[in-house]
């Protein structure tokens, strides 16, 4: 017997599979003779040794150092395969063995694995990973099949049946993750697992799992499962099983049954609440109809859909109803509620349409729904709500636009509500009908003429809520149409100096209008005034001619410091205004629209309107007036001198130390008696790198008052308003150092914390006296959060009302991540509201009736 180590070039054919490659080995080779075959046979330790064999129908042409399987070729496509170590192939040329790191490929089935073995003649693949140092399996096996993955201990694999036999596998499904000791793959969707693993946890060892001792998988659908129970933490828990399991994961929308959660209060008992039917209609829009059921007789219902269209549109829609009953029915306290709820999103995508939007947002209720059905502090709290539904469309290369929009607002608190049902307006850019098309350079006063059009329509209410559905399109609403057309230029008369004259059309048209006589047996006698409504169509008009003369410079001022001093300068910005309009008297005459009646009592004509209660009141008539307006605004920055720690020079850094300070006023030239207006200051600052901001007002009334608290003509300062607004935000990202050099050191003295929080602190004061009481309103709130470490949070919100003496809504929340779970609380401690909140449940949303919930609600207070 000779040893002899040799190249020995292979060459194997197979329906597809076509690869060259030179194996290096040694083997021991008996005596040849002619017409022999032989191959070899692996050992453990992966030496190969010749084994003297008579197959038929193979032949071995030695001289051309080829094998040549005479067997009917059955791969499909080509395999491509790769090692880092080894690859070595039997000398049948039906078994390929790779070591480390190996890879093949047959069309879009992908294996890796520390070791593979192909058997060509069965169509079967084998792989197993290999132990390290400590014992931890590494490389291995990770299968690819289309869109199936999965990485396992042990695979067998068959390329024709597409079945296979996986020893501790994990796949993912749809945010679940699957355990399974033994697996059994059937074909591409469906698959027999024992002692097997539900999780939404991804680690290796999961913190808790539904144990299956045996389950049926079909991909990318469901689980369906023998006699399960829970593990937490290693910990069975028996107590927690079922005879069965069923989890579904399916890529696109399912319909199915929404479980109800439990729960106890004590007015209304026992509960079962959110439990119902999903529906998915459709990959464009889905329904959920829930509803609740409680010990007492109360009951609720919920309807919620949500649709999308790509590139168009995208919203959601919610309706609710509920019937409480609080006490027992007969007794003194026993209490009916019915509360129901509208609300609806809708937001057009900006590409859908350039010319046309639509968009809505709408929260409608009743005035109790949000008191005796919700559970958040943010929804109970919330005494105001509004909606908007809106339409606009311009048409291009044209000035004309419409828009239509229906708004409503509410107060929870007295049951106030406004609607606006319609408001429609329809309106034409500014043109300049005496300029030429394209002209440029220099515009004369008649090139600046500029017309435009605008009209609105109208038609709103405002009253209770119990009285809505009962009020009078034509009496109690408030409807009308207006439009107008002003004509206007501007004249650069100076630098700082324009003239503006202008001419204006307007027009009102409304469905009634009023009539007032003094009734002398109204009011016990004493007399009152009497309104009468006359319905029918009514049109007023107006035109008039004004002009304004306006002066708006600005001055500046700088001041200074020496270059020694941290301040370089000092700027103050100072922009003036006044202007002095005037309208002479010309348009309709007064009297057509205005009536007169005697009251009896001070024996005087009182002048009236007879569109006053028109929602746009009343064209002027043909009235001389003018007026001339005040103004003052000011603004005062800083340039401080900053060192540059690269350079060693100094930067100027800009600071503005009052945004705005402003003052306005005005003077009526053609009234009898007080003629000024009330002299109003606003302004507006933020300070320390802008995390204070400051805003402040003040009214001040030039005129006295006598005893009854009315204004009369006689100059003495008083202050009728102020108001001080402060803001404050800080948190941990304020103290922290820049390692690079590109931020703000850590101010001395301060600790440069670790832990991430923030907190804002919000401030208020007004002062009123508009007449001879005066009243001071006071309060603070503070709210924000903070994290004790990466996985606990903590979150608060309070305030105080001077004024009422009294903590106001104060709430408290802890939050911690327990990686696959989480755990809240969250509580009111005192107040009407009080109320806490504790559940602990697995995050993801497959598994979210898996929780543990205990809460008491304020409604039982």
């Amino acid at each position: 017997m000779a040893c002899i180590a040799a190249l020995v070039p292979v060459n194997i054919f197979a329906h597809g599979f076509e690869r060259e490659k030179l194996i290096d080995f040694q083997y021991n080779i008996p005596s040849v003779e002619s017409g022999d075959d032989f191959h070899f046979e692996r050992f453990e330790d992966d030496v190969f040794q010749v084994k003297d064999t008579l197959e038929k129908g193979v032949q071995d042409t030695l001289g051309n150092d080829t094998l040549v399987d005479a067997k009917k070729p059955f791969l499909e496509t080509q395999i491509d395969y790769n090692a880092d170590d080894s690859i070595i192939f039997s000398i049948s040329g039906q078994q390929v063995f790779l070591k480390k790191n190996a890879f093949v490929k047959y069309g879009k089935t992908e294996l890796r694995a520390h070791f593979i073995e192909l058997d060509l003649e069965k169509k079967e693949a084998f792989a197993y990973g290999i132990q390290d140092s400590t014992g931890t399996f590494v490389e291995t096996p990770e299968f690819k099949d289309g869109s199936e993955e999965f990485k396992c201990k042990e695979l067998k694999y068959n390329f024709d049946t597409g079945k296979g036999l996986v020893t501790e596998i994990i796949t993912e499904q749809e945010g679940g993750f699957v355990h399974s000791e033994i697996t059994k793959k059937i074909d591409e969707n469906t698959f027999y697992l024992r002692n097997g693993k539900y999780t939404t946890c991804e680690h290796e060892h999961p913190h808790f799992y539904v144990k299956m001792t045996k389950a049926k998988m079909i991909k990318d659908s469901k689980i369906v499962s023998g006699p399960a129970y829970m593990v937490l933490e290693d910990v069975p828990l028996y107590f927690v099983g079922l005879p069965f399991g069923f989890f579904p994961f399916k890529k696109k929308y399912s319909s199915g049954i929404i479980l109800p959660s439990y729960g106890e209060e004590q007015r209304r008992g026992f509960n079962l609440r959110q439990g119902g039917y999903y529906w998915a209609i459709n990959d464009y829009v889905d329904l959920a109809l829930t509803g609740d059921i409680f010990s007492n007789g109360s009951w609720g219902t919920q309807i919620r859909s949500q649709y999308r269209k790509r590139y168009r549109f995208s919203g959601n829609l919610s309706a609710e109803y509920h019937l409480n009953k609080y006490g027992d029915e007969g007794f003194p306290d026993y209490v009916k509620t019915k509360d129901f709820a509208v609300r609806w999103t809708h937001t057009q995508d900006p590409k859908a349409n350039p010319y046309r939007t639509f968009s809505a947002s709408v929260d409608f209720s009743t005035a109790s729904n949000d008191q005796n059905n919700a559970y958040t502090l943010d929804k109970i709290v919330n005494n105001q709500k509004q909606s908007s539904i809106s339409y606009s469309k311009r048409w291009p290369d044209s000035p004309f636009s419409l828009s239509a929009t229906l708004r409503h607002s509410q107060n929870s608190r007295d049951s106030t509500i406004s609607l606006s049902l319609p408001d429609v307006n329809f309106n034409m850019t500014q043109i300049y009908p005496f300029r030429a098309k394209g002209k440029s350079g220099k515009l004369t006063w008649y090139d600046k003429i500029g017309v435009t059009y605008s009209a609105k329509l109208k038609n709103n209410i405002t009253t209770k809520e119990d009285e809505l559905f009962n009020s009078s399109l034509s009496k109690d609403w408030r409807n009308g149409f207006q439009h107008r057309i002003p004509l206007s230029t501007s004249i650069k008369v100076a630098k700082d100096l324009t003239f503006a004259p202008s001419v204006s059309y307007e027009g009102v048209a409304y469905t009634n209008s009023i009539r007032k006589e003094w009734d002398p047996d109204a009011n016990d006698g004493k007399g009152a005034v009497k309104i009468d409504t006359l319905t029918g169509f009514n049109y007023a008009h107006n035109y008039s001619a004004s002009a304004s003369l306006s002066y708006t410079p600005k001055i500046y001022g700088m001041f200074t410091f020496k270059e020694t001093s941290k301040v370089a300068a000092i700027r103050h910005v100072v922009s003036p205004s006044v202007s002095v309009s005037y309208t002479p008297e010309v348009g309709v005459p007064r009297d057509k629209y205005f009536r007169t009646y005697n009251n009896e009592i001070t024996d005087q004509e009182v002048e009236y309107s007879i569109f006053e209660q028109g929602i746009f009141g009343t064209p002027t008539g043909a009235m001389e007036s003018g007026s001339i307006n005040f103004g003052l605004d000011n603004n005062l920055e800083a340039k401080i001198r900053t060192a540059n720690d690269t350079t060693g020079n100094e930067d100027l850094k800009k600071i503005k130390l009052l945004e705005s300070v402003k003052f306005s006023t005005s003077y009526n030239m053609f009234a009898d008696s007080l003629n000024w207006s009330l002299i109003r200051m606003t302004g507006r600052t933020k300070l320390f790198n802008k995390k204070l901001n400051l805003t402040f007002g003040a009214d001040m009334d030039p005129y006295d008052i006598n005893s009854s608290g009315s204004r009369i003509d006689k100059f003495k300062g008083r202050l009728t308003r102020a108001d001080v607004k402060l803001g404050f935000q800080i948190s941990s990202k304020d103290f922290q150092s820049s390692d690079d050099g590109g931020g703000d050191p850590v101010p001395t003295g301060y600790v440069d914390f670790d832990i991430p929080w923030s907190m804002n602190v919000d401030y208020g004061w007004t002062y009123t006296k508009p007449g001879l009481k005066s009243s001071v309103t006071q309060t603070v709130r503070l709210n924000g959060n903070f994290s004790l470490t990466p996985q606990w949070k903590f979150n608060f919100s309070s305030g105080y009302d001077f004024s009422q003496k009294e903590i106001t809504t104060s709430s408290f929340g802890i939050q911690r991540d327990l990686h696959c779970w989480q755990m809240s609380f969250n509580a009111i401690p005192f107040g009407t509201y009080q109320s806490f909140n504790f559940m602990i449940n697995v995050k993801s949303s497959i598994l979210q009736d898996l929780k543990y919930q205990k809460r008491h609600a304020w409604q039982d207070n």
